[in-house]
C-alpha cells in the first residue's frame, strides 16, 4: 500500500504548488483592491475637506451679503480703519479672526495632504484679497501668535507678495 501512495506524491505536489499560485493571485488582487480602496477614501476625504471649507466660505460670505451693516462696515474699515469706534474696530477685528481662523484650518488641511496648494490658495482668496489693506495686516501682526509657525510663515510670505495700498490706514 506505500507503493500506491507513492503514486500519489507528484500529483499532490502539483496540486499543492497550484494552490500556492492561486492563493498568490488572490492575495495580491485582494492587495490591489485594498489599495484602490484606500485611494478612492484618500480622495473622498480630500473633496470632503474642500468642500467643509468652501461652505465655510460661503457661509460667512452669505453672512455678510445678508447683513448690509457687516458690509458697510467692511467698507469703512477699509476708507479708514482708525475713524471706527472702539465697538466697530472689535467688529471687524473679529471678523478678521475668523478669516485668519478659516485660513489656518485651510492650512492644516494642506499641511496633512488632503487639498493641494492650488486649493488651499483657492480657499484662501477671500484671505488674500484683503491682505493690501494696511488694518488687515497690523490686526494679523496682533493675532499672528495665536496659530502654528507654519501656518504663520505662510501667511507672513503672502504679505510679503501683496503690495499694501497706500490709501489705506
Amino acid at each position: 500500500m506505500g507503493n500506491r501512495l507513492k503514486k500519489f506524491v507528484p500529483i499532490a505536489e502539483i496540486a499543492s504548488a497550484i494552490a500556492v499560485v492561486l492563493s498568490l493571485i488572490f492575495v495580491g488582487l485582494e492587495i490591489r483592491n485594498s489599495t484602490d480602496q484606500a485611494i478612492l477614501s484618500a480622495r473622498s476625504l480630500e473633496i470632503s475637506a474642500y468642500q467643509e471649507l468652501h461652505d465655510n466660505i460661503s457661509e460667512f460670505s452669505l453672512l455678510a451679503l445678508q447683513n448690509p451693516e457687516i458690509l458697510e462696515l467692511r467698507m469703512k474699515a477699509r476708507a479708514n480703519f482708525d475713524e471706527l469706534t472702539e465697538v466697530e474696530q472689535d467688529r471687524v477685528n473679529q471678523f478678521l479672526f475668523v478669516r485668519f481662523r478659516h485660513g489656518d484650518m485651510a492650512y492644516f488641511q494642506y499641511e496633512r495632504g488632503a487639498i493641494d496648494e492650488a486649493r488651499l490658495r483657492s480657499a484662501l482668496a477671500p484671505l488674500i484679497t484683503e491682505l493690501h489693506y494696511r488694518y488687515v495686516r497690523n490686526r494679523w501682526l496682533v493675532v499672528q501668535g495665536n496659530f502654528v509657525e507654519s501656518y504663520r510663515t505662510y501667511m507672513n510670505s503672502l504679505i510679503d507678495e501683496i503690495p499694501v495700498d497706500g490709501a489705506v490706514e
